[in-house]
């Protein structure tokens, strides 16, 4: 277990629900969030920073839902409870539509490093067709208002989604090139993903006009122009300037400890013992437990208790998961994956006994084929080898990975 693992906060409130959206979330307007919840989840850090041994947690992301509904004094307190300024990273989700002066000023002065911002699109006949429940107006707000802080020490993530129902290719290119126009560091582009048991992908299975194609063709155009714009793409979705790579992120890609904080909130802690855990997802009974824990009176370790306490649904990771989360993980990235640290983690794990180069294929398998394409590369980095893909390559990961379990 690493000695300081990064710590994710979900707040599972929204306005409402987008047409798209399968994250948990609970819509309520713009009702405040409950003092109790809070205070659950501040009882949950302790729990974990007390069995854990942690002095301080690496990065802190809070995330939704929509953070910016907290109050805040709600804000506030979070941060100071998490210790947020000794952190490397402090990251908050925020939405336009409740976005105010003083939570920015209350995130930067407690800590906060980092603000990601929902926008996903500029085009407001597609923002409708999705109930993205922010005007364009209020969004241009928010995106003016952040701007105006940009003389502070903080970074900025916008979220952009192509191939949204509605969204023609020119409407596309027209609406990113107006967000970057805002100086974001950091861009994060995805295409539109049918998730079943939305409203949209109802729809569309009603027979409502959209193309999977069509939004695969959207991204594609919006890489070029991000990478026309000095954006330097560093993973599958994510694009940045030379230095703003989004650190919390890396921990999940790097397969480093997480602790996830809040209802619905996920964690990975691995090792000798490996668990990912999820918390439940009824808001009353996770308040009601953390409201009413002992910790003193607890004698076991962390992972014995997440496996027995009921409040979280559990998943134990043998060696092998863990060995191809790490290829899954680390081929999301254009780093890719590194040879010695593969050879540290599963030298145990048979056939290939830590030799990234016989699990990929590099003398006559997949990898060999794959650089021929021009859709792989190895490097040799400081004393190690790194196994990745291309920006082209990139785009059949799925397919990589197919072949990797079979």
């Amino acid at each position: 277990m690493c000695s300081s693992p990064s710590l994710y906060i979900h707040i599972p409130f929204c306005v409402s629900k987008c047409d798209y959206c399968d994250f948990f979330s609970v819509a309520q307007g713009m009702r405040p969030v409950d003092d109790s919840y809070v205070s659950a989840v501040l009882r949950e850090e302790k729990f974990f920073r007390k069995k854990l041994d942690v002095d301080f947690w690496s990065t802190v992301y809070i995330g939704g839902g929509t953070p910016s509904l907290l109050s805040c004094g709600q804000l506030e307190k979070l941060l100071r409870g998490v210790k947020a300024f000794s952190s490397k990273e402090v990251t908050v989700e925020v939405n336009p539509e409740s976005l105010t002066e003083s939570f920015i000023k209350t995130f930067l002065n407690n800590g906060g490093t980092r603000i990601s911002m929902g926008v996903q699109s500029l085009n407001e006949a597609s923002l409708s067709l999705v109930h993205r429940h922010c005007s364009l107006q209020k969004t241009k707000e928010a995106l003016e208002l952040v701007r105006s802080f940009k003389n502070n020490s903080f970074s900025l993530n916008l979220d952009v989604i192509a191939g949204l129902p509605g969204l023609t290719d020119e409407a596309f290119v027209k609406s990113l090139k107006e967000i970057i126009s805002y100086f974001p560091e950091h861009i994060s582009m995805y295409t539109l993903t049918l998730e079943e048991n939305t409203p949209l992908y109802k729809r569309i299975e009603e027979g409502e006009k959209w193309s999977e194609e069509n939004a695969d063709s959207q991204w594609l155009l919006g890489r070029d122009i991000l990478f026309s714009l000095g954006y330097r793409q560093y993973e599958v979705s994510n694009f940045s300037k030379n230095g703003f790579e989004s650190i919390h992120n890396f921990s999940y890609w790097k397969q480093e400890d997480y602790v996830g904080l809040g209802c619905a909130a996920c964690g990975s802690l691995y090792g000798k013992e490996g668990v990912r855990f999820e918390n439940t997802h009824n808001i009353s009974e996770y308040i009601d437990f953390w409201t009413n824990f002992n910790l003193e009176a607890m004698e076991e370790n962390a992972v014995s208790f997440i496996k027995k306490s009921g409040v979280f649904t559990t998943e134990s990771l043998s060696p092998e998961t863990e060995e191809f989360e790490f290829l899954m993980m680390g081929l999301r990235t254009l780093r890719g994956c590194s040879q010695n640290e593969y050879k540290r983690r599963y030298s145990s794990v048979l056939p290939w006994k830590g030799s990234l180069k016989t699990r990929l294929g590099l003398e006559a398998g997949l990898w060999k084929d794959y650089l021929e394409k021009g859709w792989a590369r190895v490097e040799e980095i400081k004393d190690d080898i790194y196994y990745s893909l291309s920006e082209e390559g990139i785009l059949f990961l799925n397919k990589v990975l197919q072949n990797l379990l079979t």
